[in-house]
């Protein structure tokens, strides 16, 4: 069985995600602290001058903290992001590496399940909506990659290899100029790549 190879952009995708949600989550929370120590420095009755002086300290030393964490967040989400638009501009096109992400999640839509009236199961659901918020398609001038998660569940990977043909059809229409192959799998990934007619 042949190892199926992801790109640089297929491998940190999901991580850039984790990254971006952490960073924004921790620039909420140090604009929360903001706001307190603004709260804290307008104090003006005496008897709190002393606690407002502690808690001040306090929120300062967080607020170091939390501005270290977001500045490491970023940080690794540039060194991994950089790389990639480099490469783009350079040997491919900065268009596709937006387009990539836009497909990405477009696709995910389109195969995620609701509970039908056949009664499908919401375990059977769940595992397959999960998988499928993993995939993700690398679009290139001259190829185009797309990788799903197979569900570990059995009923749910059926649900997804079912709609193999479909989704096929859905990303071939998306592109028309290029011809894609059948999808292989590889453990628990499945792919289907496209070449650009010539």
């Amino acid at each position: 069985m042949k190892k199926i190879e992801k790109s640089f952009f297929i491998r940190t995708f999901h991580i850039n995600g984790l990254l971006i949600l952490i960073s924004l989550v921790l620039l909420l929370v140090r604009v929360s602290f903001i706001l307190i120590e603004s709260l804290l420095q307008k104090e003006t009755i005496p008897f709190l001058t002393e606690y407002t002086g502690i808690m001040t300290k306090v929120l300062g030393l967080i607020s170091n903290t939390l501005d270290g964490m977001i500045l490491i967040s970023v940080a690794t989400l540039l060194i991994l992001v950089v790389p990639e638009l480099v490469l783009r501009i350079v040997h491919d096109s900065l268009a596709n590496w937006i387009y990539s992400i836009w497909v990405s999640f477009r696709l995910r839509k389109f195969l995620m399940r609701q509970a039908d009236h056949e009664g499908e199961g919401i375990f059977k659901l769940q595992q397959h909506n999960k998988a499928i918020r993993k995939s993700i398609i690398d679009i290139k001038e001259k190829k185009i990659t797309y990788f799903v998660k197979l569900p570990n569940d059995v009923q749910a990977q059926k649900l997804l290899l079912e709609s193999k043909e479909i989704l096929r059809e859905e990303i071939s229409s998306l592109f028309p100029k290029f011809t894609f192959s059948n999808f292989d799998r590889y453990k628990h990934w499945l792919r289907i790549e496209g070449t650009k007619i010539r």
